[in-house]
């Protein structure tokens, strides 16, 4: 990203209203779909199992890295209110990035998305035999 910035930064005007979204639906667009995650789990990060606190510690990491960089780069970071427009919100802190003729992040809200929701489980099947089948060959 910085090679991009660095090369077209000049050609570069936008607002990242929700990175994450921006991150999986155009960039790992991928995982958005429940067995692509399985995979990318099982297979690129190496862990056998998907489970609850695999996904969970995985939101940790990513959370504490967000709130790092926010704290590290004195960036507010505050959970977004309902019914309030949020580039309205943030419009004080962009006017101050523009007086200072900078980029980059300048505000960073937290919020819950709702989306769909994906599971799994594991049930102990006994194999199907004849002693076991719902049918019967006569």
């Amino acid at each position: 990203m910085e090679l991009f910035t660095r090369l077209f930064g000049s050609l570069l005007v936008f607002v990242y209203h929700c990175f994450d979204r921006i991150v999986i639906n155009g960039y790992l667009n991928g995982l958005s779909r429940p067995e692509q995650v399985v995979h990318f789990v099982r297979e690129v990060l190496g862990i056998p199992v998907v489970s609850k606190e695999v996904l969970s510690q995985r939101t940790n990491d990513y959370q504490n890295w967000v709130e790092a960089y926010a704290r590290n780069h004195k960036i507010p970071i505050e959970w977004a209110e309902k019914g309030v427009r949020k580039e309205n919100y943030v419009l004080p802190a962009l006017r101050r990035m523009e007086k200072k003729n900078a980029y980059g992040v300048y505000f960073i809200f937290k919020s819950m998305e709702q989306g769909a929701r994906s599971g799994s489980a594991c049930r102990n099947i006994p194999p199907r035999t004849p002693t076991t089948a719902s049918w019967r060959i006569r």
